[in-house]
């Protein structure tokens, strides 16, 4: 690494942001398939939103030890248990890519924060499948939702009606919910429900009249930028997330 804490708060480069993020989740107990993706979310979150190397540093002491594997339940929504409790850079890209392959929403649990959407943006330029987000409040009743079609689009809206209306918790690919907001049978607790997004046949209908919150024309821009010139990160958590990278493959000392 050519940098250190003391040059945060300074312009980085992404191979450096993802070098640091890519180590430190290593040196804290992950493997490097897990720590390969997170690393990726870090720096996307870091172009799109400046925020990527904090959600990470907020997250460290979150990355389990050895192995945990995350077992699922559910027939018609599949939910995610994490003994570990691993954060949405590790366990979200995994639940992604489980609803871009299954045919039933996967629950996430946790709040809604900003690395939901990258990991939208992620797994829809991924898997090329259009991706839809819910937020699950504790009672099972639905919230805000982001939309990610196939090119990594992304539209925001209060309620998933805006997208599917009235099909929330029925036989589907994707869940929906009206204005009303249904809640769910047997409230599973505060989470993101991840799933298939239904209305990509009727795209220009449903979208219509709704201005993109993230276009991919602006997402290479901002990469193209930070390839550029690099990325101001804030200093207390890229100390972090550096000073964690440091012990990447040093032994411990008894």
């Amino acid at each position: 690494m050519n940098g250190g804490p003391d040059g945060a708060g300074h312009r980085v480069a992404v191979r450096e942001i993802r070098e640091a993020a890519f180590r430190a989740v290593v040196a804290a107990g992950a493997s490097s398939g897990e720590a390969a993706t997170a690393a990726d979310l870090v720096v996307l979150g870091e172009v799109l939103d400046g925020t990527g190397v904090r959600a990470l540093a907020d997250e460290l002491d979150r990355v389990p030890q050895g192995r945990h594997p995350v077992s699922c339940s559910g027939d018609t929504l599949v939910v995610l248990h994490d003994p570990a409790g691993r954060g949405p850079l590790l366990l979200g890209p995994q639940a992604a890519d489980l609803a871009a392959a299954g045919r039933h929403p996967v629950l996430l649990p946790g709040a809604w924060t900003p690395p939901v959407e990258w990991i939208l943006v992620s797994a829809a330029a991924r898997t090329r499948t259009p991706l839809l987000a819910t937020r699950i409040r504790a009672d099972g009743s639905p919230g805000a939702c982001a939309l990610a079609t196939a090119d990594s689009t992304v539209h925001r809206a209060d309620h998933p009606g805006a997208f599917e209306p009235g099909a929330f918790g029925g036989p589907h690919d994707g869940p929906a919910a009206d204005t009303t907001g249904p809640r769910m049978a047997v409230p599973p607790g505060e989470g993101v429900l991840l799933s298939r997004w239904n209305g990509a046949a009727r795209t220009p209908d449903l979208l219509a009249g709704l201005t993109p919150a993230r276009t991919p024309a602006r997402q290479h821009e901002r990469f193209a930028t930070a390839l550029t010139h690099g990325l101001r990160v804030a200093p207390e958590p890229w100390a972090t997330v550096y000073a964690a990278s440091r012990r990447y493959l040093v032994p411990e000392h008894r």
